[in-house]
């Protein structure tokens, strides 16, 4: 089951970022247009602090501690730092979770 686990969560950090990747312009990330409430950039930050509260904290041990409005007030964070949260939750998963 964790292997299992493991593959998915991989797969679908891996298929984010591509889509954080294929930003051009790093302003992009923080837009909000019309009915869209949340910018990509902070969804992002979103998804991984769940990830990393629920998969690293919960199921892990990690230790980590989650700041949720943080998720969501931050902005213009770069795109290589998004782009390095998204290799470290990835990689994180994979040692806490093969333990």
């Amino acid at each position: 089951m964790k292997n299992t686990l493991l593959e998915i969560f991989a797969r679908d950090l891996d298929l984010l970022k591509t889509e954080i990747a294929a930003y051009k312009d790093e302003s992009d990330l923080w837009t909000i247009r019309g009915e869209i409430l949340n910018s990509a950039g902070n969804l992002c930050l979103h998804l991984l602090g769940n990830l990393n509260h629920f998969v690293g904290a919960i199921l892990g041990n990690s230790g980590f501690v989650r700041n949720r409005d943080a998720e969501f007030s931050l902005k213009n964070v770069p795109k290589q730092q998004l782009l390095e949260e998204i290799d470290y939750t990835k990689k994180s998963f994979s040692i806490r979770l093969r333990r």
